[in-house]
Order: structure tokens, then sequence, then C-alpha cells
């Protein structure tokens, strides 16, 4: 196979202080108060100055358990408005937020998303997700409970009506003919007259088209839960979990093929697979590090988690007895390559069970390992899910980019100005609409 040509994608994903479970507690980050502004600042600068093509604010790794057990900090901000404050700390880094299209209602998140989008000069990105996140249900109420169908319904009727929204103002709206005194060419504002099972919105939105055209929209999958899987032909980053070569180049051909059958270019879509570095100066070093991490995972939180990968409560279970037979517990161990007999055993690598893939070398091991993933189609670039913060971010801006540049797999310099620039995706045409909707 002829050498693949191109650079690689990197984003970064902030949760808490990283990844994994009870990083908060590592002696690197006693100073760290997630609810300080500085820090996130911190992290985005970093993360600028490293040329990652996006941040992404995740809200969607802490479930309901884990959150019930107290034992994560997750985010305590709100998404969008921290968003914007980062935005007005950074220059070109793409800026994304998960969206709970059970709880909230599409035209207040797309007047959010096109006013961030404005405000960062076209920057912004979403993950619309099905979940019921706790903190806008508690926030908002919503709708009454939905099952797992209903919640998927709406959230592909919560995306066409976003993206309607989005093109209700035409890109040339906004005339600004002081002579003749007209601000706005009403003629090319529109109402969308939307009206759907789940929601009925006239429009048009109160704010012209994004930058962007539309923010860049994210999608996830996974090796084992399609359940954030089922509309892979309308996101154009698609964040993977798989963390063999073998599964990973299966599911980058067969998106493409299954792309390409629904009439989607294969340039309108990049696929990062999620990653979790721990590096060292030598492999026994970077081993140690990891090895310091895992003593901080408590049982009780690697139980929560799994309880809200799977769906289902197993603080009932013993923690050193047999893996007790539940449908997809298995299937996920042996998914994510996995040796474990109990729960307890289980509980201490969790983050495997994610399908994120752990890594543990040497800077130069783990940009062999990126540029092989990389040439081998596993995936346009990587989802970096840290396993500690700030101090894994630092190390990885110092000393795995740079080889990453000499090798000419990164970008040295920003050349455009917006997320889709960075990421080679071009904007959507706006679809027009008629006057009488």
């Amino acid at each position: 196979m002829s050498r693949r040509k191109g650079q690689l994608h990197l984003t970064l994903s902030v949760q808490g202080t990283g990844y994994h479970p009870g990083s908060w507690r590592h002696p690197d980050v006693s100073n760290v108060k997630l609810h300080e502004p500085a820090y996130y600042y911190s992290l985005a600068q970093t993360a600028e100055r490293g040329r990652f093509d996006m941040l992404l604010l995740d809200q969607t790794s802490i479930g309901e358990r884990l959150r019930a057990a107290g034992r994560e900090p997750g985010l305590p901000f709100e998404p969008f408005t921290l968003l914007g404050a980062l935005a007005s700390v950074t220059k070109h880094i793409g800026l994304g937020a998960s969206v709970s299209t059970s709880v909230i209602e599409p035209f207040a998140v797309a007047r959010q998303l096109a006013a961030l989008d404005h405000l960062s000069d076209g920057r912004t990105a979403w993950l619309a997700s099905a979940v019921d996140l706790y903190e806008p249900k508690r926030r908002l109420g919503g709708p009454p409970e939905l099952s797992l169908a209903q919640r998927n319904e709406r959230k592909k009727e919560f995306i066409e009506v976003a993206a309607r929204l989005w093109d209700s103002w035409e890109d040339d709206a906004v005339i600004i003919d002081r002579r003749e005194g007209r601000y706005i060419d009403s003629d090319k504002v529109h109402l969308i007259h939307h009206t759907g099972q789940h929601f009925k919105v006239r429009g048009p939105l109160s704010i012209p088209r994004p930058p962007q055209g539309h923010p860049v929209r994210i999608g996830i999958s996974s090796a084992w839960d399609n359940r954030n899987g089922n509309d892979l032909d309308t996101p154009e980053l698609v964040i993977s979990s798989r963390p063999l070569i073998e599964a990973a180049a299966d599911f980058y051909q067969k998106l493409q093929k299954r792309r390409a059958v629904n009439g989607y270019s294969a340039a309108g879509v990049k696929v990062l697979t999620t990653l979790s570095p721990i590096i060292g100066a030598t492999e026994a070093e970077a081993r140690h590090k990891a090895a310091e991490l895992q003593e901080l995972v408590d049982p009780k939180t690697g139980i929560a988690i799994l309880s809200d990968l799977l769906n289902l409560d197993l603080t009932g279970y013993s923690l050193d007895g047999p893996l007790p037979d539940i449908p997809g517990l298995l299937e996920a161990v042996k998914a994510s390559g996995i040796e474990a007999a109990t729960l307890r055993e289980l509980s201490s690598q969790i983050v495997k069970l994610t399908g994120t893939k752990i890594f543990v070398g040497t800077p130069e091991q783990l940009a062999d390992w990126m540029e092989d993933w990389y040439q081998a189609y596993g995936s346009d670039g990587f989802h970096l899910q840290l396993p500690l913060l700030p101090g894994g971010l630092d190390e990885f801006v110092a000393q795995v980019i740079p080889v990453l540049q000499r090798r000419g797999l990164f970008r040295t310099e920003y050349t455009g100005t917006t997320l889709r620039d960075h990421l080679g995706l071009e904007a959507p045409v706006g679809v027009r609409i008629s006057k009488e909707g």
C-alpha cells in the first residue's frame, strides 16, 4: 500500500482533571479548582499552542449512577457559557460541546450555536446526544420520560430543525444599506414552518446564518455500544472508540462505503480514534506513571461507570465473585480485549472497557504508533482523552507534537480560520426555503 498523504487531526476532550477514574486525587492536580475559569483558559491555550484542531467540553462521560455516587467531579460550568469565554481567550482552535436533545429545544440551541460561531469567527462544533444528561434535565425540567427509540427520534428531528433554522437566513441577507435605510434584505430571511412529532417551530432564527454555514456536527461510535451509532451518514466528525487497528480500519472502510451508498462524499467526514496516552522519558517511567494512576481507582467508582455504560445497576453484585452473566457485559469485555475474572478486576480497567486505546510508552513510541495507525487508515487522527490534566496535555504538546511535526504528520501552523478549515470540511450549502415555508 502506498504511503498515505496528508496530515492527521488532533482534538482534545476535557472532563474534570482527566479521564482516568480518580485523577482528581492525584498530587499533581492538588491546586486545580474545576470551578475556576483560569483552568479551562489554560487548557484551551495550551491545546492551541499545540495546533490542535478542536477542544471538546465533555459532559457525557459522567453518567447518572456515577454522579449519584459523588466520586467524580465532572464539568461544573454550563458548556455553552464556558465556550463563549474560551472563544475570547483563543484565536484558532475549534470549540465544541455536547447537547442533550432529549431536554433542550432546538430553537434555543440553534441560536446559541449560531451566536458562538459568530463570536468565535467560525470555530464551533456540537455533539447531539440522545442521553438524558443530568445537568440540563435538572435545570430545564424537559419533556416526560422517553424511551430510547423516542429519544433517538427526537434527536433526529432536533438536528433537522437546527439545520433548517441556520438555513433560514441566506448568506447575504445582511446588506447594511445605509442610503436606503435597509439593514436586512427581508426577502432572504425565511420562515421554516416545521411541524413534527416532537417540535413545532415557525422560525426564522433571530441571528444571521453562522460563518461555517452550520457548526460542525460530531457523532460517536464504539465497538460494542450502538446506541449513538445509528446516524453516521450525517455527522462530519466521528469519534470512534476501537482500540484494535483491525476493528478500527474495518469500521473506517465500512463507514465510507455506507456514506457512498447514501450519496455522501468520503471527504465530508473525518474519523478520529479515542486515545489515552501515558508517556515517560523511558518505558519504565511511563509504566510507573500508569501504576500511580491505577492506585487511585476506587472499585465503587469503576462499578458506577460500568453501570452507566450498560444502563444497568451492578452495585448488588459481588466485587470478588465471577463476572455476572449480564447481556452486554461479556461482549464489552471481549471487544475491549480485557482479561478480568471479577468485577473488582474489571473496575481497575474501566477506561479500556469504554473502547479508548490506552498507550503507555515514550513520546517517540507514541508517535510511531500514531503514524502506523494513520497509515493503516485506522482513522484520520485522534481524539485525546488524557488520563491526567493539565500535566498530560503539557507533556503531549511539548514532547509528542514536535515529533509528529518533524515527520510531516501534523501542522506547524494553522492555515485556515474556521474549524471546517482545520478539518478540511466544506461548508454546507444553504437549503433555500420559500417565503410561504
